[in-house]
C-alpha cells in the first residue's frame, strides 16, 4: 500500500511510500478523504519516505488543508528533506504549513 494511516486520537498520520505526484497522487487522496470522512480534521503528513512533490501534489496537500480548515482542523507536515523544504519555500508554501522535524513533535502539537 503507497499511503499509510496511523491514527492518534485525534489526529491522523499520513505516510506515503511514494513521491507526492501525479502518478501516484491518487492512494494518498484516497486515504486522506477517508480520514476526513471517518472525522479526523486534524492531520500529519510524514514525508520521511517522500523525496520529491509536484505540482498536482501542492494542489493535493492545499485541497486537503482547505477541507481540514472548513472542520476547523488542519494539516501540518514532517520529516521534510532538503528537496522537499526548497519546493516549499520557492512556492511560499511554507507559509501555509507548519513543519516539524519528526513525526513525534507533529503529533504532539496537536496536543
Amino acid at each position: 500500500m503507497p499511503t499509510s494511516v496511523v491514527k492518534y486520537d485525534s489526529v491522523a498520520v499520513l505516510t506515503s511510500k511514494e513521491d507526492l505526484s501525479r502518478d501516484s497522487i491518487d492512494q494518498f487522496r484516497n486515504a486522506a478523504s477517508r480520514c476526513i470522512d471517518e472525522g479526523y480534521f486534524n492531520l500529519v503528513v510524514d514525508f520521511s519516505v517522500v523525496n520529491s512533490i509536484d505540482s498536482v501534489g501542492l494542489e493535493t496537500l492545499l485541497d486537503l488543508q482547505d477541507q481540514c480548515e472548513e472542520r476547523l482542523g488542519c494539516v501540518r507536515l514532517c520529516a521534510l528533506d532538503e528537496t522537499v523544504q526548497k519546493i516549499l519555500e520557492i512556492t511560499r508554501l511554507n507559509r501555509r504549513f507548519e513543519a516539524f522535524p519528526d513525526l513525534d513533535s507533529a503529533v504532539r502539537s496537536y496536543i
